[in-house]
């Protein structure tokens, strides 16, 4: 009866009125293609490391009935995290990149806001309790499934939602409700012959159209995998940070589309989209808790992005990174120290070899003595 009782153009309003640029529905029916799928790209390895991603859980995200029992709908969202950028701050040394989505607040928390004032709204406005289950990213719903299904854009070759509005820079929120709302249309759009993103990916990530490898991904190295860095990727890794925006910069799709600016996706206090490599690199704990308490970024952990600034820094070819990487030696933290070795042994000279031969004399982890010790190697052979 619900659908009877809202238009798909009121339920538009209510999603706006709610901070969500773009919405669509989609029936609740099982994604039996998506679990297909995904279980075959599990099989095959390309989710490397996130360990999170179990068999069952594809499952589960792909069976809405089993999220949400008697789910009828499933309401899919879009915020644009484009926003209005201040110059950046600080010295002329090397900078980073980060992706976009960063910059700011963390979506999971921003997203899910919007969702369940949605929600709240759309009770109201049917004047019945409505049972629901939110899913932002990191719940089990497939996400880009549903948005595909609900017509809020088409499966791009990077494997990103692709909108006709706003492009892929758009985050994703779902919403699966016990009641019968108007469906969207699938969109009939694709992206052709267009190659560009997979021509343009570093490290090749992009195997096969709409096929990620996501162990050599910039945004799986830089982000989900909590260990060291592949040493054949890193200098494949140029400058990024935290993520990668390379398949999205190149797509003709994201060409000349809005920048609705919310708020909470404006940069940090000293955090942009290019930062100062040297100043993170020296980072403490509880610096790196204060500037990014709230922030995506805390998903990495301060070792985490430490570990990616020093390859970032080995991979700048700037010597005025030196100092910087001789004192991340001396981290307490192994992941950290491993990588300014490697990092350290792309500067040839004096000052990174005694640096580097003073940290083998004290080093006790046999990693992070291994990275010291083909960085001396490297070093011979280029003296």
């Amino acid at each position: 009866m619900s659908e009877r009782l809202i238009t798909q153009a009121e339920l538009q309003q209510l999603g706006m009125d709610a901070g969500l640029d773009l919405l669509r529905v989609a029936p609740a029916d099982p994604f039996v293609e998506t679990e297909r799928t995904c279980l075959e790209r599990f099989e095959a390895g390309l989710l490397g490391e996130m360990r999170w991603i179990t068999p069952e859980r594809i499952r589960q995200g792909c069976a809405p009935q089993e999220l949400l029992p008697g789910a009828q709908s499933i309401l899919i969202g879009a915020v644009s995290y484009l926003a209005q950028q201040e110059p950046e701050q600080g010295g002329d040394g090397p900078r980073g990149k980060v992706a976009r989505y960063s910059l700011g607040d963390d979506y999971h928390d921003t997203v899910k806001v919007k969702l369940q004032a949605l929600h709240r709204a759309l009770e109201t406005r049917l004047g019945t309790p409505i049972r629901s289950r939110v899913s932002v990213d990191s719940g089990p719903v497939v996400d880009r499934a549903v948005a595909a299904r609900a017509g809020l854009g088409w499966y791009g070759k990077n494997t990103n939602i692709l909108t006709p509005q706003l492009g892929s820079w758009v985050l994703l929120g779902a919403m699966l409700v016990d009641v019968s709302l108007p469906y969207s249309e699938p969109s009939r759009k694709s992206c052709g012959a267009c190659t560009r993103c997979m021509v343009a990916c570093p490290t090749g990530a992009l195997i096969a159209s709409g096929v990620l490898d996501s162990r050599r991904c910039i945004s799986y190295l830089t982000i989900e995998l909590k260990g060291p860095i592949p040493t054949d990727l890193r200098p494949l890794i140029g400058n990024w940070i935290f993520g990668c925006d390379i398949c999205q910069e190149v797509c003709p799709v994201n060409r000349n589309v809005p920048t609705p600016d919310h708020p909470e996706h404006r940069a940090r206090a000293a955090w942009g989209h290019e930062p100062d490599l040297i100043e993170l690199m020296g980072l403490s704990d509880e610096e790196f808790r204060e500037r990014f308490r709230g922030s995506p970024v805390k998903r990495t952990k301060r070792r985490g992005l430490l570990r990616n600034v020093a390859v970032a820094l080995g991979n700048s070819g700037d010597p005025r990174a030196v100092p910087a990487l001789i004192q991340a030696i001396n981290d307490h933290e192994p992941l950290v120290r491993g990588h300014a070795a490697w990092a350290l042994g792309r500067f040839p000279g004096v000052e990174s070899q005694g640096a580097l031969e003073a940290a083998l004399g004290r080093e006790t982890d046999p990693w992070v003595r291994e990275e010291i010790g083909a960085s001396l190697a490297t070093l011979v052979v280029t003296a």
